[in-house]
């Protein structure tokens, strides 16, 4: 059945519902309804009665309308991936769905169902934009599993429904596992007293004779006030030590064991804000430091083959 449904319903970027993507069938209101159908048109044969046989026919009727309209509000609907984050183990990708119709009816009482999370839309008259929040469970190349979109409208006795396989995929990077980076925690360069320092607006390094164009607010007015002439204030700020994140000096017992380390020293210097350079087996990424240095590194970790 799952490879029947891969077949009629590939992975795509987005679709237009059209009969080919849409089944149709009974719910459990529908099959009560059905059972009536049945206890009537028996009794109406049963009895020779003309009456019953005619409301048998008429609630047939009433269903057969509603095949045709319940149908009609998911055909035409177009639904596209727009795009999605990375994500770590564990965590959740964000999928940001666009869903609109191609026509000027409007589409009521849309339900959106994926990975266990809801979403519904009463009337659907434009574009509208759903955000779905995918759990990833392990590292690697991730793929979202089908949506599903359904309506039951105008009666609840039908349920129209399609699944949208995706093709946007995520990058999940490890969990980061804490561990000691080559036998000492890197401290963050303004505790560092060692630190070299580099023109900066953090610590007083020292008084220099005042140059013209300087900030007046740079003036020691206190060493002005007992005659000692003009001084600049000069600060100055720690520079970091810059740091090798080897993928061959981690300690771990296995692979994943080892990026999942990598991936907690990534978090942690980029909060203390030290450089490092990430040495993997297949790629090195070099020197850098903040959130772009993060995410590549992450990117990187997420990146390796299991």
């Amino acid at each position: 059945m799952q490879r029947w449904v891969s077949r009629r319903l590939p992975r795509l970027h987005g679709v237009t519902l059209t009969q080919r993507q849409i089944f149709i069938f009974l719910t459990t209101e529908g099959g009560l309804y059905s059972g009536l159908l049945l206890i009537t048109f028996v009794c109406g044969i049963n009895y020779a009665n003309n009456l019953v046989l005619g409301l048998c026919f008429f609630l047939a009727s009433v269903l057969m309308v509603t095949i045709h309209h319940t149908f009609s509000h998911l055909s035409g609907l177009h639904v596209e991936v727009m795009d999605a984050t990375d994500s770590q183990a564990g965590g959740h990708s964000q999928y940001r769905v666009r869903i609109a119709p191609t026509g000027s009816k409007p589409h009521r009482q849309l339900l959106l169902q994926w990975d266990g999370h809801t979403q519904q839309i009463d009337t659907l008259s434009g574009p509208v934009v759903l955000t779905f929040a995918l759990s990833t469970p392990t590292r690697g190349l991730f793929l979202p599993p089908r949506l599903t979109v359904s309506t039951v409208y105008p009666l609840g006795v039908l349920r129209a429904w399609t699944y949208v396989h995706f093709d946007e995929q995520a990058w999940v990077a490890p969990l980061p596992l804490p561990n000691v980076l080559s036998g000492a925690r890197v401290q963050a360069a303004d505790d560092d007293d060692n630190a070299d320092r580099v023109a900066g607006q953090d610590e007083f390094e020292e008084l220099k004779d005042f140059v013209a164009g300087e900030s007046m607010a740079r003036i020691s007015w206190g060493h002005f006030a007992r005659g000692q002439g003009l001084l600049s204030k000069q600060f100055s700020d720690a520079r970091g030590r810059e740091q090798l994140l080897d993928y061959a000096q981690m300690v771990g017992p296995d692979h994943e064991s080892r990026l999942s380390q990598l991936a907690y020293w990534v978090h942690q210097l980029t909060q203390e804000q030290v450089s490092y350079a990430l040495r993997l087996p297949n790629v090195e990424l070099p020197v850098g430091a903040g959130a772009l240095q993060q995410q590549h590194a992450l990117r990187l970790l997420a990146e390796q083959p299991t």
